[in-house]
């Protein structure tokens, strides 16, 4: 599994973390064409080479356009109805919707809501930079096949004198709710709204560099209030204990609920960065039958999830707890099917493929153009797939 590690020192930004990603590798010009298939207006963005400190970064200079020339109104489900409905890969789509939910979670926060109403208006701060950088952070990630990003703790920088705007500011301070943050004796302003936005997101845990066989480093600068400030990011291959993180599991039993209601709980739960849904159905006191609702999260989105659960159910309370998971290393590898490619997703268990799953979407997607049930093309490339399986035993 490649992991990037990212360590901002000097702060964050959504260009210091794409100019670094730029420095590992990843390519402008696929970034560019991302943003193209968006629903975004055009811009112009230039990279240069910069020294900084015995070293050098990649900075990025671009200019975002006001949110009146966007064609799609800034509203919260106007935007994830755009980002949805593109054609960009899966991964690049579900990192920016989280990074957009992110975002409209801690405005409406700020506003005293529980969770942002679909009609919305997000607001104007920040808002133009989150969603170039963050897409274009995305689609780097993408294109460098990162799989999983870690991060060290945020240094938010600290307010100047009496009178000067307040840091963090008040959506960056909403946005690193549960994340391990610290401040700068150096006034100013250190981690941005759309920086914090990004990596909250993203980042699956926060602390010391993890176990992996590092293959690369990049760094990514920019000005931030008028001051120079990088950040530097670590790409690696996992290796050893970093196959297992913390999650949260939070769960609530319902017993009086219309159960027409749990397709859109489901939907709501997972675009604002829920791992996985599940029912269970059981009985409850007086033989009531009943599901319990039981939702993984990342640490960093137990507010948001528990609060969603509390509003869009019957329940009366959430339990929520801790736990740690193992995990198999897993990527991506294609088979030609004789009804055409499908994605196949590989699990991987010290150095050897263990587990291969047939995307279903692209079956389904294929068996519907070829008007066969989708348990023949799934099958098909089944079968292939488990070619790999047999050979990973042999090598065994």
């Amino acid at each position: 599994m490649r992991v990037a590690y990212v360590q901002g020192v000097h702060g964050v930004s959504g260009a210091m973390l794409l100019g670094a990603l730029l420095d590992l590798g990843a390519s402008l010009e696929v970034v560019q064409e991302g943003w193209r298939r968006l629903p975004f207006p055009s811009i112009d963005v230039t990279r240069q080479r910069v020294d900084i400190e015995g070293y050098t970064a990649i900075q990025i200079a671009f200019e975002t356009p006001v949110l009146d020339a966007f064609p799609v109104p800034p509203t919260y489900a106007r935007l994830c109805d755009g980002i949805g409905s593109c054609e960009l890969p899966q991964r690049v789509q579900q990192h920016l919707l989280d990074i957009l939910a992110r975002f409209a979670d801690a405005a409406c926060r700020l506003q005293g809501d529980l969770s942002p109403a679909p009609d919305v208006m997000l607001p104007a701060t920040g808002l133009s930079e989150l969603l170039y950088m963050g897409s274009g952070v995305a689609l780097a990630l993408n294109d460098l096949k990162i799989t999983e990003c870690q991060a060290a703790p945020l240094n938010l920088g600290s307010s100047a004198a009496a009178g000067q705007p307040l840091v963090p500011h008040p959506l960056t301070a909403e946005l690193v709710r549960n994340v391990p943050v610290y401040g700068d004796p150096i006034p100013g302003e250190r981690t941005t709204i759309d920086g914090a936005a990004i990596l909250t997101a993203l980042a699956t845990q926060y602390g010391p560099l993890p176990a992996m066989l590092v293959s690369q480093t990049g760094y990514g600068a920019a000005n931030v209030s008028g001051t120079p400030q990088h950040v530097q990011v670590i790409m690696g291959e996992a290796t050893g204990a970093e196959m297992s993180d913390r999650i949260a599991i939070l769960e609530a039993n319902i017993d009086d609920m219309n159960p027409e209601f749990y397709a859109d709980i489901f939907a709501r739960l997972f675009a604002h960065g829920a791992l996985d849904v599940t029912l269970t159905p059981l009985f409850m006191k007086k033989n009531r039958p009943a599901n319990k609702l039981t939702v993984l999260s990342p640490p960093t989105q137990v507010p948001t999830l528990s609060r969603m659960m509390l509003r869009e159910t019957s329940t009366f309370g959430v339990r929520i707890y801790e736990a740690w998971r193992q995990k198999l290393d897993r990527f991506w590898r294609e088979v030609e099917t004789q009804y055409g490619v499908i994605p196949v997703k590989c699990g991987v268990l010290d150095g050897r493929i263990v587990q291969a799953a047939p995307e279903y979407d692209a079956c389904q997607r294929l068996a519907h153009e070829h008007q066969i049930p989708v348990r023949l093309v799934y099958t098909n490339a089944m079968q292939l797939a488990a070619s790999w399986l047999t050979d990973a035993d042999r090598q065994g």
